[in-house]
């Protein structure tokens, strides 16, 4: 891991993982998160590390309550909302460590180290990381959730590590799962791992299909014989 120079202000997310190169729009309302958007708006470096809670709720979260493995991102945008609240656009740029904590008020800062990622480039790696990309290609055919404008969005990304980040980024799993994916820093462990849970995704959606079909199956069967009945 490489140690980032400088010091770096904290914004913590609720139910929400940040991945390099995902680019997502952040709302922003409580005290500690407005003050950090506030203070960079006279700076040119609009960088930021991005984390998740380890659970939503916490209100006021601690150093303990926030995941020390996030994404560091730039503010491209941030716009004012009638309620006082604001909006920010956020690009995700890398992986990133906390190392120390500087101060927690009025918001979080801290040291990073870069993690990086251990690639890899053998055929049989090739070979899982293009079923990754079929198997998510035919779920975007069933889930409800994805549309069929990211077929070209993943089919456009060579780079297995970036269209793994991608993928599990638009999956509707919890942010622990994702977490999990955002932590690993060795390239096929991470496809692989990611190809479990898009395996997983398919199946519980094929089987609450089968549910839902039978279910219509015994609704129309009583609807006979209600029928047959009263004839």
């Amino acid at each position: 891991m490489t140690k980032l120079k400088k010091i770096y202000p904290i914004l913590p997310l609720r139910n929400t993982v940040l991945f390099p190169n995902q680019i997502i729009p952040i709302y922003i309302g409580r005290e500690q998160s407005l003050k950090l958007i506030d203070s960079l708006s006279d700076l040119e470096d609009k960088t930021i590390m991005v984390v998740s809670q380890k659970e939503g709720n916490v209100e006021f979260p601690k150093k303990e309550d926030i995941y020390h493995v996030g994404t560091l991102a730039t503010v491209m945008k941030v716009f004012s909302m009638p309620d006082n609240s604001k909006s920010a656009i956020v690009k995700g740029i890398k992986r990133v460590k906390v190392t120390k904590f500087i101060k927690e008020s009025p918001y979080f800062t801290c040291e990073l180290d870069d993690m990086g990622e251990v690639s890899c480039d053998t055929e049989e790696f090739k070979t899982i990381s293009t079923n990754l990309k079929n198997l998510f290609t035919k779920l975007i055919e069933v889930a409800p959730y994805l549309s069929d404008e990211q077929t070209n969005v993943i089919s456009n990304v060579q780079d297995p590590s970036k269209f793994t980040d991608k993928i599990i980024s638009l999956l509707n799993i919890g942010t622990k799962e994702k977490q999990m994916i955002l932590e690993e820093t060795d390239v096929r462990k991470k496809v692989e791992k990611v190809l479990v849970m898009v395996n997983k995704e398919m199946q519980k959606i094929e089987l609450g299909d089968k549910i839902q079909a039978d279910v219509q199956d015994e609704i129309s069967k009583s609807q006979r014989e209600y029928f047959l009945r009263e004839q």
